[in-house]
């Protein structure tokens, strides 16, 4: 079956016109505003907070969540960029639909302080709950109200479970690495 050259090109023509269209938006109204500099400083400054609290002894294990804690922060949110779900107005970078600051330095980083502090399960689950009430219900809003971040056809509770479900999930995953390493041993 040939492909439909005439679709692909006007398909390759309306995302050529999307990439313009975001890059004259970012440079109009987002590039070096006062929310962009803000998004600056969220993407800098914590990892030296983070540098200062984290458990240097366990600081392999801690970054790992970390880094698994971005891959699938940044992947749920390109899905829900994606499929409509939400998207960002105001952003650091052009062309890139994520909100950097929050995916790759603020999520990370709560994540991993909450791991680091909460070894057993049932507080990691109890502050984990707390956190993801805290950024469902009010952190999401407070972006919104800014103007970082508008919701399409997401509602913020759908966000409370799958905080608490990633935390679980990587944690569990972890924990599984952790003790297949050491000969099936608990840590």
């Amino acid at each position: 079956m040939a492909l439909p050259r005439d679709l692909l090109t006007q398909i390759n023509e309306a995302h050529s016109l999307y990439l313009q269209l975001s890059y004259d938006f970012w440079v109009q109204y987002s590039l070096y505003t006062w929310k962009w500099w803000l998004l600056l400083v969220f993407l800098i400054a914590p990892w030296y907070l983070w540098w200062r609290l984290v458990d240097k002894k366990r600081l392999l294990e801690i970054w790992c969540y970390g880094v698994m804690t971005f891959v699938l922060v940044i992947a749920a949110d390109a899905i829900g960029v994606a499929y409509g779900c939400w998207h960002y107005p105001i952003r650091l970078v052009p062309k890139f639909p994520h909100l950097l600051p929050v995916d790759t330095t603020v999520l990370p980083i709560l994540y991993m302080l909450v791991y680091q502090c909460c070894p057993r399960w049932k507080a990691f689950i109890l502050a984990n709950v707390v956190m993801a009430a805290a950024l469902a219900f009010i952190a999401e809003p407070i972006t919104a109200w800014l103007g970082y971040y508008e919701t399409l056809t997401w509602k913020y509770y759908y966000s409370f479970p799958l905080y608490i479900l990633l935390a679980t999930i990587l944690k569990l995953i972890l924990q599984t690495v952790i003790a297949l390493q050491s000969g099936g041993r608990k840590q």
